[in-house]
């Protein structure tokens, strides 16, 4: 079979309507030069499929609910919080900008606060995010004759004065701990939340044991506050709020790494088995590097106590040189991809053309696979959407190529 022979597969799975990328993706992907030439076969990299294990839970709710937010966590919280208290009234400041107390400020009517009280409070603020009303005064305001509206329960555990003073005072973080000299591994906005998000993955992956198939994307925190750490994404459901990267499986997050702006992750670099020449001088090049985006998804992997899992990933992070190291570790991949990831360059022309390298329009319905010159990745291209497609994995036996 010749090198530049183009296997095409037909299973009518392409009848959905096209589907189209957010505009204006703020987030950067890689701009690699397209690899020359392409392999006349695929060495298949086979995983076993095993389902995913839940450990026993708890009998209770309440039980459950406390893995997640531990009565011990739950303590240290409110120490930080009288701590903060007590700090911006001997200091005769009322907030983190260092403005003035006046005699009117409600700190002036700090009675502390319990675990219990804590307790309280945070199962108000998660009913509050179910139960919405127009304005925060709205659930504490009981019905009466010609204003007919919900009466909800949890006002008689806490008065809204109460819940107000405690929101705008509480603290997961100890306020002295912060390290704001030295941003650049961590900001301290994710600094203030690091102690409870390592708990929360801790307790994540003890209780879910994940099958072979997950999924690695970016996820958006909603918020809207003064924070130097949030994200536009315009296009997006949240468009703004703090960006996370994410594995996760069945909906359920598994692990996740704080997008930095101005730090990412540390890139990791891929090992070329055969050398390649590279600039004016023609010096051998033994390994690539990956861009920060694409080691994401290798840094999330190795989170994972299970070895071998086969990964699924949209065009942000997909790349042959990532879907090479993926395997080399023991991992399969599959992804859509962009033209410019490093795709051959006849699966890029025909991308960019619409016509196979002989000229001749492309069969409507068909998918066009074309294996990488080290045959360690499929590239593949459905006519209808075209959309480029990676695999590191054997098609299953509905898929069988035609020759």
């Amino acid at each position: 079979m010749s090198s530049q022979e183009i296997h095409i597969l037909d299973d009518h799975s392409f009848d959905s309507p096209p589907f189209t990328a957010a505009a204006n993706d703020p987030t950067g992907a890689s701009n690699i030069p397209p690899e020359e030439g392409c392999g006349d076969d695929f060495q298949p990299f086979n995983l076993e499929y095993r389902d995913f294990q839940i450990n026993p839970l708890p009998q209770q709710p309440l039980e459950l609910f406390q893995l997640f937010v531990p009565i011990s966590l739950v303590q240290s919280w409110v120490g930080y919080t009288e701590d903060w208290a007590f700090y911006c009234a001997d200091n005769g400041i009322k907030d983190s900008w260092n403005t003035p107390l006046s005699d009117q400020s409600r700190l002036h009517a700090w009675e502390g606060i319990s675990t219990a009280t804590a307790y309280v409070w945070l199962g108000i603020l998660i009913y509050l995010g179910i139960h919405r009303e127009i304005s925060l005064e709205d659930h504490w305001k009981a019905p009466s004759l010609g204003d007919q509206r919900p009466l909800h329960p949890f006002t008689k555990f806490m008065p809204l004065r109460k819940f107000e003073l405690i929101t705008r005072y509480f603290r997961t973080f100890d306020h002295t701990n912060l390290d704001v000299s030295d941003e650049r591994d961590l900001p301290k906005t994710f600094q203030a939340a690091e102690e409870w998000s390592e708990h929360i993955q801790r307790v994540s992956i003890e209780l879910y044991l994940p099958g072979t198939n997950l999924t690695v994307d970016e996820c958006m925190v909603p918020f809207t506050g003064r924070s130097k750490e949030t994200t536009l994404v315009k296009g997006k459901p949240t468009p703004v709020g703090f960006k996370i990267w994410v594995i996760a499986q069945q909906g359920y997050f598994l692990q996740w790494l704080w997008h930095v702006k101005r730090s990412p992750v540390t890139p990791v670099t891929v090992k070329l088995e055969v050398p390649t020449p590279y600039g004016k001088k023609g010096k051998l090049r033994t390994e690539i590097p990956l861009s920060n985006t694409q080691s994401v998804v290798v840094h999330l992997l190795k989170r994972l106590s299970t070895l071998t899992h086969h990964v699924f990933t949209d065009n942000l992070f997909s790349s042959p040189q990532l879907f090479r190291l993926l395997r080399q570790l023991g991992y399969g991949a599959t992804g859509t991809a962009r033209p410019n990831c490093g795709i051959t360059t006849v699966m890029k022309q025909i991308k960019e053309t619409g016509k196979l390298p002989n000229g001749k329009p492309l069969l409507f319905n068909k998918v066009y696979l074309i294996p990488t010159k080290d045959k360690q990745v499929w590239i593949t291209l459905p006519v209808f959407p075209l959309l480029i497609c990676l695999f590191s994995f054997p098609l299953g036996p509905s898929n069988r190529l035609e020759r």
